[in-house]
């Protein structure tokens, strides 16, 4: 009998055999969540990969706010690998406080103007549970020369 090479096997499955999960959430302290928020920014909004980023970091009963999105981690998930690569997105604010954690970004490539949109996330320990946005768009109209950003 043969011997069966199994290494490419195993390195092909290493990449979901690693992948850390932080949902169902576990106890964290708050220097714990801003490294877990950091690690989900970093995913989402700069390698924009939104599966990865939610089937890693988003609570599956995740409750969504925006009145035009149901909640729901497939269903974000579903939207947003859709519309995500076209979207860019460059960072202008963000923090962690208080179990919740906060992105300022502009976002191009939705409309022919820029907008500026909120992020906020709140988390239950490691996980991340609920969503709220916020976005403005920007107006060739504006007499304030520095609006939005």
């Amino acid at each position: 009998m043969r011997p069966i090479n199994l290494l490419p096997l195993v390195l092909s499955l290493l990449p979901l055999i690693s992948s850390k999960s932080y949902c169902p959430p576990k106890l964290a302290c708050e220097e714990e969540q801003a490294k877990i928020w950091n690690e989900f920014v970093d995913e989402l909004y700069i390698k924009k990969n939104v599966s990865l980023a939610f089937t890693t970091h988003v609570d599956s009963s995740y409750i969504q706010h925006n009145p035009f999105a149901p909640s729901g981690r497939q269903i974000a998930i579903d939207a947003l690998t859709t519309i995500w690569p076209t979207l860019n997105s460059t960072i202008m604010h963000k923090g962690f406080s208080n179990n919740t954690g906060f992105l300022h970004y502009r976002g191009d490539g939705g409309g022919p103007y820029p907008q500026a949109i909120m992020d906020i996330f709140r988390f239950d320990g490691t996980c991340i549970m609920e969503h709220w946005d916020v976005y403005q768009s920007w107006s060739p109209n504006f007499t304030n020369p520095r609006a939005l950003f």
